[in-house]
């Protein structure tokens, strides 16, 4: 798996694979992200750092931008999933890791409140799905389930809508999107 940092159009900002260093972090934003109910747990996020590292990439932004005081890098955002060799989106093929799985299962696309409608989560969902043809062997297929209002991002990314999920989470619809790999028919 690749370890390096990756740059992207953003300005000022990096993307890397994350650490347990992160976490803290990372389970701030998805609690901030996502209702009670939906947001994944802190051991959660622990497994998919450990377990899942090649499918879980953090954006840094970076310090001294000229955007704040701040004089550190900052961790802003994130995206994470699990592999599964299932051939659609269920509770269980979404609560394990499969390492050599076919699908990947993406789980959260998050970036903090202060820096979102910056074009940040488009960017990181571009990279990311690049990221993760590199570290993800034989994988054919991302899917993710998402809610209505967030469709036109996924779609822009180049997601297909599937139509509704079967996956209940939380107490809304929610909604099966899919991107193939190159050559993938």
């Amino acid at each position: 798996m690749a370890q390096g940092s990756y740059s992207h159009a953003v300005p000022s900002m990096f993307f890397r694979p994350p650490t347990l260093d992160d976490l803290e972090v990372i389970h701030d934003i998805e609690a901030s992200s996502y209702p009670e109910d939906e947001a994944a747990s802190y051991e959660n996020l622990k497994y998919r750092i450990e377990q899942a590292s090649g499918q879980f990439l953090v954006a840094i932004k970076a310090a001294g931008d000229g955007s704040d005081s701040n004089n550190a890098d900052q961790l802003v955002g994130y995206v994470c999933g699990t592999c599964s060799n299932a051939s659609s989106l269920t509770h269980e093929s979404m609560s394990t890791h499969e390492p050599d799985g076919r699908l990947l299962c993406i789980h959260s696309v998050a970036v903090q409140q202060q820096h979102r409608r910056r074009g940040i989560a488009s960017r990181m969902l571009q990279l990311y799905l690049c990221y993760v043809r590199g570290t993800t062997a034989g994988l054919q297929e991302v899917r993710l389930i998402c809610k209505e209002q967030m469709i036109p991002l996924y779609s822009k990314a180049g997601f297909v809508l599937l139509g509704p999920s079967e996956v209940e989470h939380g107490q809304e619809q929610w909604h099966e999107m899919a991107w193939r790999t190159e050559g993938d028919s």
